[in-house]
């Protein structure tokens, strides 16, 4: 019983955020989806590449948006037809059926970027299982750490 009031109170608390933030309204409550600036923003200050931009983490930025929009459907345990794991950087750098979804420092051209973008190069757009799609945010970030050398940091 505890459990399911739980769950009810976070829904009512994400469902007053979301309408806030629709209405325009100023909320306290913390924003779902971090765009790519706020991310590498809230990097360290000495986390700087050699342009002065702020370093897109794997850890900290990158695997956060594939655990929670991409793992439900690529994970090893998961029957998924592109054969594509995304449980860890190795599994990812591995790639499926279709080669790695990643060409480091070329994030537009990366195939991971490409099927969660509109309108990918075959398919459907990803996460197909979900009406939910990534924000734009989430996706400059994949894009930005990519353009970085897509390190595993």
């Amino acid at each position: 019983m505890k459990f399911a009031v739980s769950i009810m109170f976070i829904l009512a608390v994400a469902v007053a955020g979301f309408t806030l933030q629709q209405s325009g309204a100023k909320s306290k409550m913390p924003k779902m989806a971090l765009t790519a600036t706020q991310a590498a923003e809230k990097t360290k200050s000495s986390d700087k590449n050699d342009s002065g931009e702020a370093t897109i983490s794997f850890s900290k930025n990158v695997f956060p948006i594939i655990k929670r929009r991409c793992l439900p459907c690529h994970a090893s345990d998961s029957d998924n037809r592109s054969e594509l794991v995304l449980e860890s950087y190795n599994d990812i750098i591995a790639g499926g059926k279709h080669g790695t979804p990643i060409i480091p420092g070329k994030g537009s051209e990366s195939l991971i970027v490409q099927k969660v973008s509109p309108n990918p190069p075959f398919g459907r757009q990803m996460p197909v299982m979900t009406r939910i799609k990534l924000t734009d945010g989430q996706i400059d970030t994949l894009r930005m750490w990519i353009d970085q050398g897509a390190k595993k940091n």
